[in-house]
């Protein structure tokens, strides 16, 4: 039977999806609005940025026409000057501009002496101010219309001040008009004042530019200047329309508050909505314009019809979610007799399954059993021969020896006895110390050893059976050094299994290695062999209790000598790699042994 809140889960969606149109389409519009106001925003932004570039491009030009009345006089008269300016009719053409003026460069003198005249012949003297020696004066001799704030700034010597010093200097050298930075014009004679710069531009001897930088410092005559109040200049840049825009005009290429020359927004304004700045190149000198948008501008934006979009889009989605969750409700009585049905039939295929479950869980238990039963017989068999074959040699010896007194016939059947005894002890023990392993009941006794003793201990132990199948027997040598801290008596058991291991399952005339060596904290003691080999299942497999890789290879054993080996090891803290390239192809045994006494684990049980 459906849960109840599923009921709802169309609905959700189709409201989520609706929603998620919502927001692309809202996305879209918003972006395609705020593209038309900023490109409407650029357009005045543009439009303002040229206006002031044309009124400081038409100033530049009036002092060009103006040198070139010097350059066309050779020496000009007041009364010329006046008239020139005069019919330039600054006040009405040219709002800003202060006036034209001419300032004249003017030879040393004893100080509060030195005057300056228009022309040699000229008869009214300008007296220069302020006083000092130095080097070089200038004076302001012209300056026109002579009205009372111009009248002010005559005989002033504008290379007295850092900042006119250094735009008259870079005109003077470069031949080319300048602009000073922002400077309180000498003008400002009222409390109200506003910000200034002024524009220079050289005037040479002979009416051309010297070629060289020392020509030009030499043969230089003066300068035909305007001072500009920012204010006044920029008056009207924005247009009279109601897509206006604010600016800020900063005296160099960062919006620094002392380079502030001009300001149109409103301190208490909030953060505009478009905002754009433009660097601008007056005479030579940088200046930052920062344009922002007005509340008139961002009133014609179709953006405040964004949130009544939003409403209608959002009751829309509300709407459409609500008809899907009607279409629903009247679904439901049909879904839940469809979902009892499915329900009823997912019981049945549950309980099929599980009970098909239980039978795979009893065949497996089945196998398992057979299995070990398999195993267990097995292993009873391969006892029973194990023990059963010594039987033979040592009742054939007690034989020889009660039948003649031949010392050496005796003597050998006494060797062929002891031989298989022992044979028969190894067998019993490998079984008691499975048993013991198993029960946790094995003691190791430790002591600090020489490898090379271990090894050769396991060598001897087994070389009778290698030589018997008549095997290469290759011990490299081992490092005297080499010691180890362990049982040597189970150390040099797990190797002589390794060795007679190699000698069953090699095929006559084989060769077996065998190595030692320092690997870390470890040592790593080897035993290869160029026998049988082993497949990957086999490998996984071959630590295992009563497992045979060839149960018909001679003297196979009863399939413990690995699994015991293995189990010793891990006794150590270590534990025996085995590797083979396969059937055919030789096995390699790899004892690894941490040389410092280390936690025992527990019994290998696998491979």
């Amino acid at each position: 039977m459906p849960r109840p809140h599923r009921l709802w889960v169309a609905p959700l969606l189709v409201l989520l999806l609706a929603l998620m149109v919502t927001a692309v389409l809202l996305f879209y519009v918003t972006r395609s609005i705020e593209q038309r106001d900023r490109a409407a925003f650029e357009a005045d932004a543009v439009r303002t940025t040229d206006a002031i570039r044309e009124r400081l491009d038409t100033t530049i030009t009036l002092l060009h026409g103006t040198a070139g009345l010097f350059a066309a006089q050779g020496e000009v008269s007041r009364e010329q000057f006046r008239d020139y300016v005069a019919q330039l009719r600054l006040r009405e053409r040219y709002p800003g501009i202060q006036g034209i003026g001419f300032s004249a460069r003017v030879g040393p003198g004893a100080p509060g002496e030195v005057v300056a005249r228009a022309r040699d012949d000229d008869d009214e003297q300008v007296r220069v101010w302020p006083m000092g020696a130095r080097e070089e004066y200038h004076a302001i001799v012209f300056l026109e219309p002579m009205d009372e704030r111009n009248q002010a700034a005559i005989g002033y010597d504008m290379f007295t001040e850092p900042t006119r010093r250094e735009a008259m200097s870079r005109a003077r050298d470069n031949g080319a008009a300048a602009a000073s930075g922002k400077v309180i014009l000498v003008q400002e004679i009222d409390e109200s004042k506003q910000a200034g710069f002024l524009i220079y531009l050289p005037v040479y001897r002979d009416g051309s530019v010297p070629d060289t930088l020392e020509g030009r410092r030499r043969e230089l005559q003066g300068f035909v200047y305007a001072p500009l109040r920012v204010g006044d200049l920029l008056t009207g840049v924005r247009g009279t329309g109601l897509q206006q825009i604010d600016f800020e005009l900063y005296d160099g290429s960062e919006a620094r508050p002392h380079a502030l020359m001009q300001s149109t927004r409103e301190k208490a304004r909030s953060a505009a909505a478009h905002s754009s700045a433009r660097q601008l190149d007056v005479a030579g000198r940088r200046w930052l314009l920062v344009m922002s948008s007005r509340p008139d501008f961002e009133s014609l934006s179709h953006r405040r019809l964004v949130p009544w979009l939003v409403a209608v889009s959002l009751a829309a989605s509300v709407l459409l979610a609500w008809i899907t969750l009607v279409q629903a409700r009247a679904r439901r009585a049909a879904e839940r007799a469809s979902a009892q049905r499915r329900a009823n039939e997912l019981a049945l295929h549950a309980s099929e399954e599980q009970a098909r479950q239980r039978a795979e869980q009893l065949e497996e238990l089945y196998a398992r059993q057979r299995e070990s039963d398999q195993r267990k017989d097995e292993f009873l068999a391969v006892l029973a021969h194990e023990l059963r074959n010594p039987l033979a040699p040592i009742r054939n010896s007690l034989e020889i020896l009660q039948r003649g007194p031949d010392p050496g016939l005796a003597q050998r059947a006494r060797d062929i006895a002891q031989r298989q005894l022992l044979h028969m002890v190894r067998l019993v023990d490998d079984l008691l110390d499975v048993s013991r392993i198993s029960r946790g009941k094995i003691a190791l006794k430790r002591e600090r050893v020489r490898v090379a003793e271990v090894v050769d201990a396991a060598v001897e132990t087994s070389r009778t059976l290698v030589e018997q199948r008549r095997h290469e027997l290759l011990v490299s040598p081992v490092d005297g050094e080499l010691h180890l801290d362990c049982d040597p008596t189970r150390v040099a058991q797990i190797l002589t299994n390794l060795l007679n291991n190699a000698a069953h399952y090699t095929p006559e005339g084989g060769r077996i290695e065998v190595g030692a060596w320092a690997d870390g904290p470890a040592v790593r003691m080897r035993v290869k062999d160029t026998g049988v080999g082993l497949t990957p299942e086999q490998l996984r497999q071959v630590f295992e209790l009563f497992v045979q890789v060839d149960r018909n290879a001679k003297g196979g054993g009863l399939g413990i000598g690995l699994s015991l080996a293995a189990r010793l090891a891990e006794l150590h803290g270590g534990r025996i790699e085995a590797a083979s390239e396969g059937l055919g192809r030789g096995a390699e045994f790899v004892l690894v042994l941490p040389r410092e006494r280390a936690a025992a684990a527990g019994p290998r049980t696998g491979g």
